[in-house]
């Protein structure tokens, strides 16, 4: 993605769109993953789970630091989890009136493997957004 980002009038619409495209791609490759394991059927039917907090902390040190660029929040989540497949992560954050705001992003974090979960209509203009924003949680499901 670095290349198509280097011109100097590109626009953050362009970005986000960059984003997804690139997010699309790793999620398809994902789901071929499952297909091939035989788990795609058993992850379509589950009813995502939180995972325990000590599993998010575990998950969240395990992780990068989430990033807010082109009002677009993205966390490249490594998922420690031996058993389970995340799909989903809620944070919370403030809007500009200082209220609190839960958002969430889909994604596919098989066992051992990193994903980035993508949230592209964030708005990280306001200051409080980088010191209020924290992963709230974690959804996952279970391989059996």
């Amino acid at each position: 993605m670095t290349a198509k980002l280097t011109s100097s009038a590109i626009e953050d619409e362009e970005i986000r769109s960059f984003m997804k495209g690139c997010r699309d791609d790793c999620e398809a490759e994902a789901h071929d993953r499952l297909a091939s394991r035989g788990l795609a059927g058993q992850i379509a039917a589950c009813i995502p789970e939180p995972v325990a907090d000590a599993d998010l902390k575990k998950i969240r040190s395990a992780s990068a630091s989430f990033l807010a660029y082109a009002n677009a929040f993205t966390w490249d989540l490594h998922n420690i989890l031996d058993n389970k497949v995340v799909v989903r992560i809620e944070m919370s954050t403030q809007n500009l009136s200082l209220q609190d705001v839960v958002m969430s992003a889909g994604g596919t974090a098989l066992p051992g493997e990193t994903a980035t979960f993508l949230i592209s209509g964030f708005y990280d203009g306001y200051p409080s957004v980088r010191v209020t924003t924290r992963i709230k949680a974690i959804y996952a499901c279970e391989l059996k």
